[in-house]
């Protein structure tokens, strides 16, 4: 709940990114500059034993060799054309490369330099260190009996397990511990979007390891050579493999075909043969075709005849009927009686014996008409007969000529298949027997797909341990965790610092920021205000005042003082802000309500044990309690000393005291006790025009400071805005929160000089 008579919420500056940003940057230097010290605790444990431990490890050198690799041939057994060199890709390259790392490569490189005799190498021939004899006999697998992996120990309790074995396997197994020790220290790296592999290997000593990476090298491009020339010889194994067996083959292929062709008594391939009816069958096919369409032309035309017959029109378009010369005839001899009885109806009646006599006339030259058209198409019709008999006769000769051909064709047909199996196998025999030439030329010249490029020099300097970096990364760990330690810490310190953080965390505004004041007056502390103007203390404390009466109306003449808990400087400030509005105010009352532990009298050098517990009491009046003009032209009303100091403050009697002193003072400024401490804080709150909330800068929890609101307000305290008491300004200069107390640690040269 916020009172009337708050000073508004400052407005937030329109600050642009870049200035939040930069804020932020400067915030975050300002908590590493206050950590110095702890980043500087966490860099020496880090960074001491790491260097000593650097300093206690074996140096190792790294050789490394560079070897480039050219794409494998493929051969066609069958085909030479079809040989060439396989498509380089990664998979091929990674494959080579692991060629590099294998045991059997291993194997020869460890056996060509004898490095089973070597310590770095065979775990038996190595003295052990002090160091892993402590860790031996403190490692509780070897108090259960488990042996090591490399070292062979002297109890035989140990070796029991081993010594179970023949000597052939424990030799074999000894080498394959050797070998296991080689390829450990081997290293290959594929360049990307290159063909070339860099092998290195890591050793004690820098001239082995030169020498066992030019071995590694050497032995790698001798086994691909070696691997063309096996893979050379099993190409020519197998041509001859099959080349005897193609031989048999084709000796099978013409031997069946010969005998074939003697059975049926057919000529040889590429001889004349004799024609079996092929001209024949192409006649008839002819024929039958000429034969089809014929028929299909008389069956068409037939099916127009029946067609015009039966609708009784266009009889005349027919050919035939065109082409008959009795038909012609007759249609002149209608025509003629047509023309004739024409003329007759001219003269005679329609009734009339010659007119009848040309109508039976006319009907007689039809009738004879009909007739002749379907005998036409009788006609036309029996031809369709006959064409059909002629088709189907065809049809058969056509079949039986055909069945003839294919008995004749039959063997023909299988003498082919017989050849073309021996012309196949014999092809293939000559493809073979070619091939097996020249593989058996080439084999005597190979080349290896791969060849050194790099060869491996002696390292200068040693690759293990990489101090630099070591110290470098270590370097880096503990900055980090010193940095995030600083920033932990900052994060978990729930103390208020700033005056953006009190605003934030009470809801109101931020009056003032009194500064720490260790110097003290020789005349007390209302020497350390009136005596120095110009201090930053005094500014604070005029701000506060300023504040106060920006915000002042004309009944708000009572101001209350309190805090969380106890020590953050609210007896202090009280008696400051009294003596500063006492240089405006010729009528002011300083009032000490902290009943529970007085300490006001003391810094006005006064007697304190009577005042306002024996006004409250009404064992005196507060005239006779008030002391006048203690300091400044200031008022003060003491605590006083009680027995029961519990109830001492009640709210009726502090209504009617506060009431009667607010018509004969201006201000009058109430100096309470803490609110988390006791209840009679919220009491004098109720009836005071307004209450500041102090907070001591760098000290008071912001649970104790968010409480303590909470508690005024539950009782509708009139809370006006909070002052940070106490402040540390070199310390908050360095933080640089960039709230204005801010700058007074910057610009102390407006004070005057005299600061505390």
């Amino acid at each position: 709940m916020t009172p009337e008579n708050a000073l508004p919420r400052p407005i937030p500056n329109a600050d642009t990114p870049h200035d939040e940003m930069r804020r932020q940057f400067r915030w975050a230097w300002r908590v590493l500059w206050r950590g110095k010290h702890l980043i500087m605790a966490c860099l020496l444990p880090v960074l001491v034993p790491t260097f000593l431990y650097l300093q206690q490890l074996t140096p190792r050198y790294t050789a490394e060799a560079r070897i480039t690799i050219n794409a494998p041939e493929v051969r066609n057994a069958l085909d030479e054309r079809a040989s060439g060199r396989m498509w380089m890709n990664e998979q091929l390259v990674q494959t080579e490369a692991d060629l590099l790392t294998s045991t059997i490569l291993a194997q020869r490189a460890v056996d060509k330099l004898r490095l089973a005799e070597d310590p770095e190498f065979n775990a038996k021939l190595r003295t052990p260190k002090p160091l892993q004899v402590f860790i031996a006999k403190i490692n509780p697998m070897n108090w259960l009996g488990s042996q090591g992996d490399e070292t062979e120990s002297e109890d035989p309790d140990k070796n029991s397990k081993t010594a179970a074995l023949s000597p052939t396997a424990r030799a074999q197994m000894e080498n394959v511990s050797v070998v296991q020790a080689f390829l450990s220290k081997v290293t290959v790296k594929l360049p990307r979007r290159s063909y070339t592999i860099t092998v290195s290997y890591t050793s004690e000593s820098r001239e082995k390891a030169a020498l066992i990476a030019n071995t590694l090298a050497e032995l790698y491009v001798l086994d691909r050579l070696e691997a063309n020339f096996e893979e050379a010889r099993r190409v020519a194994d197998w041509l001859g493999e099959r080349l005897e067996k193609l031989r048999q083959d084709v000796e099978i292929a013409e031997t069946a075909a010969e005998e074939f062709r003697s059975r049926y008594g057919l000529r040889r391939k590429g001889e004349q043969r004799a024609p079996i009816k092929e001209q024949q069958l192409s006649e008839l096919s002819s024929k039958l075709v000429i034969a089809r369409a014929d028929l299909a032309q008389r069956q068409a035309r037939l099916n127009q005849v029946r067609e015009l017959l039966r609708t009784r029109s266009g009889i005349d378009a027919i050919t035939d009927v065109l082409q008959s010369p009795l038909i012609q005839r007759l249609r002149e001899q209608e025509s003629q009686r047509s023309r004739e009885m024409s003329e007759a109806l001219k003269t005679y009646g329609d009734r009339h014996p010659r007119i009848l006599g040309f109508r039976a006339d006319l009907d007689d030259l039809r009738r004879r008409i009909a007739d002749e058209v379907e005998k036409v198409a009788a006609a036309i019709a029996n031809e369709v007969v006959v064409a059909t008999a002629g088709v189907r006769e065809l049809e058969r000769e056509l079949e039986k000529a055909r069945q003839v051909s294919d008995q004749a064709g039959e063997a023909e047909v299988r003498l082919r298949e017989l050849e073309r199996q021996a012309d196949a196998s014999r092809a293939v025999y000559e493809a073979f027997l070619t091939r097996f030439k020249r593989e058996s030329e080439q084999q005597q010249v190979q080349r290896a797909n791969a060849r050194i490029v790099s060869p491996a020099d002696i390292p200068s300097a040693p690759s293990y341990p990489a101090k630099r970096q070591a110290m470098t990364l270590a370097l880096f760990i503990a900055l980090i965790g010193g940095v995030a330690l600083v920033f932990l810490l900052d994060r978990l310190d729930s103390a208020v610092r700033s005056a953006d953080e009190a605003e934030e965390l009470t809801d109101l505004p931020t009056l003032a920021m009194v500064p720490l004041n260790r110097r003290r007056a020789k005349g007390g502390v209302a020497q350390d205000v009136l005596d120095n103007p110009r201090s930053s203390l005094a500014d604070a404390i005029r701000s506060l005042r300023t504040a106060l009466d920006l915000g002042n109306g004309r009944h708000h003449r009572v101001t209350m003082i309190t805090s969380s808990v106890p020590r953050e400087g609210k007896t202090y400030v009280s008696l400051c802000l009294s003596l500063m509005f006492a240089k405006t105010h010729p009528k002011v009352l300083l009032i000490d309500a902290d009943v529970h532990r007085p300490n006001m009298h003391r810094m006005l050098e006064v007697d304190g044990d009577r005042g306002l517990v024996q006004v409250l009491a009404g064992e005196m009046t507060a005239e006779e309690a008030i002391l006048p003009d203690v300091a400044g032209g200031l008022d003060f009303l003491p605590a006083g000393k009680a027995l029961n100091v519990a109830e001492a403050v009640n709210s009726a009697g502090i209504a009617e005291l506060i009431t009667r002193l607010s018509q004969r003072y201006d201000h009058i400024v109430i100096d309470s006790p803490p609110v988390l401490a006791v209840a009679d804080t919220r009491v004098l709150a109720t009836h005071a025009d307004r209450v500041i909330y102090l907070i001591k800068w760098n000290a008071t929890p912001r649970d104790a400071v968010r409480n303590g609101v909470k508690l005024l307000r539950s009782v509708g305290a009139p809370l006006l805005g909070v002052t940070l008491s106490q402040v540390n300004q070199r310390k908050h200069d360095r933080y640089g929160y960039g709230d204005y107390g801010y700058y007074y640690g910057r610009y102390h040269e407006y004070y005057g000089g005299q600061e505390s």
